[in-house]
């Protein structure tokens, strides 16, 4: 299984509920999706700086189902969208065994 991590935080200006409900239309579009969760950071961060300010994990069955996700036109549409909504962006891919 394949995990991807999208980590984001929001431009100056822009609403965090914009990004959130952006994010969470993939759900609906991607047939290569096998999990889905998506929440914002809550909470004191105390003293390890500045977190991101939301994250998204999705999972896969195997890379080809992921670069299915990232080339799907709809994944490219909703990256158009969020781009100008977002100040900094993450994103780990992790190969997950006996899953």
């Amino acid at each position: 299984m394949i995990r991807h991590v999208f980590l984001w935080k929001v431009a100056p200006g822009c609403d965090h509920d914009k990004v959130i409900e952006l994010l969470s239309r993939l759900s609906e579009q991607i047939p290569s999706l096998r999990s889905w969760e998506i929440g914002r950071h809550q909470g004191d961060p105390g003293d390890n700086g500045t977190p991101w300010d939301g994250m998204l994990i999705s999972d896969f069955d195997d890379w080809q189902g992921l670069q299915e996700y990232s080339d799907h036109p709809f994944h490219v549409e909703i990256v158009k969208e969020l781009k100008p909504l977002v100040a900094d962006r993450a994103v780990v891919d992790i190969e997950r065994g006996n899953v």
